[in-house]
């Protein structure tokens, strides 16, 4: 049996655009989308939760997908981190066993994204509305990549991840923008 999960980022929100650590309350700025019907699972965050209405009014939360708990970076400015604890951010920027915020690691992250995927490999198709962050541990995952990989990705705002699965394996399938030429 087939499995596909397409994980997308949420819409973009001010925190995105202002160079801040997001809350789990940013709202998203305004987007109008049109996508196949598939069981769709959210973040519990607000943004998540918003883009996902987008697609079913009734998506199902799934904490597995939420956002890095960055603990008392929430909602700063990355400026002011950087301020206040420039080796701590470059801790962060550098080694994901490290949460010199008191949150939660990357290699923290990782575990619950794996679990999380793990869930929904046997099942139809779903859409995931998650954060970049997720679908960027989630690729290096997938790829059997250092977890380090993950600074060397960029995600936008609805950026998609395809993932498919037969058996045990996981494959990534990057989606075309365009049906036809």
């Amino acid at each position: 049996m087939k499995t596909e999960l397409t994980l997308i980022c949420h819409a973009a929100t001010h925190a995105m655009k202002t160079g801040r650590f997001p809350t789990s309350d940013d709202p998203i700025e305004a987007v109008d989308l049109v996508a196949a019907k598939r069981q769709v699972v959210t973040s519990p965050a607000r943004a998540a939760r918003e883009t996902a209405a987008l697609f079913d009014d009734e998506a199902q939360i799934d904490h597995s997908f939420d956002d890095l708990d960055y603990g008392r970076w929430h909602g700063r400015s990355i400026r002011d981190v950087h301020d206040e604890d420039a080796a701590g951010l470059e801790a962060w920027l550098s080694d994901p066993t490290s949460a010199p915020h008191g949150g939660e690691s990357l290699e923290a992250l990782a575990g619950r994204i794996v679990r999380g995927l793990e869930r929904y490999a046997h099942g139809g198709p779903h859409l995931i509305v998650t954060h970049a962050i997720a679908l960027k541990v989630a690729l290096a995952r997938v790829l059997d990549a250092p977890l380090e990989s993950v600074y060397a990705m960029d995600f936008e705002p609805l950026a998609t991840l395809v993932l498919t699965r037969y058996g045990a394996k996981w494959r990534v399938r990057v989606p075309a923008i365009l049906t036809s030429v």
